[in-house]
């Protein structure tokens, strides 16, 4: 059922358990040998090399930053600060309401530039 290149890329997972998780996926779900390898290079399959992480605490004054970019945009807004960056995370139902934020965004940006 498995090709040689579903094998060699079984064989790049050190742990026999995800090699025989990975197996039975590859057969349940058809998986092509390119498949396969992308996920053993994403690490998807196996023991995690890092442990995972657990809730990340946010300060309250990002919570309040979200809540005052949720209500600016009227959708909801996740922000989550790393250890050297930043993320924001503007959520949209449709191609509509991302124009319609995104022309929020830059409201003030054509408000200001001379006409």
């Amino acid at each position: 059922m498995l090709s040689a290149g579903h094998a060699r890329a079984l064989l790049s997972l050190e742990d026999p358990e995800a090699q025989d998780r990975l197996a039975t996926r590859i057969v349940a779900e058809g998986l092509s040998v390119r498949a396969v390898e992308e996920i053993v290079a994403m690490g998807e399959e196996g023991p995690r090399r890092t442990p995972p992480r657990g809730p990340r605490a946010t300060s309250p004054a990002l919570h309040k930053l979200a809540a005052r970019l949720s209500d600016q945009f009227d959708t909801r807004v996740k922000v989550d600060m790393g250890r050297s960056k930043g993320k924001i995370t503007v959520e949209f139902a449709s191609i509509e309401d991302l124009e319609r934020i995104v022309a929020v965004m830059t409201a003030s940006e054509t408000a200001s530039s001379p006409g």
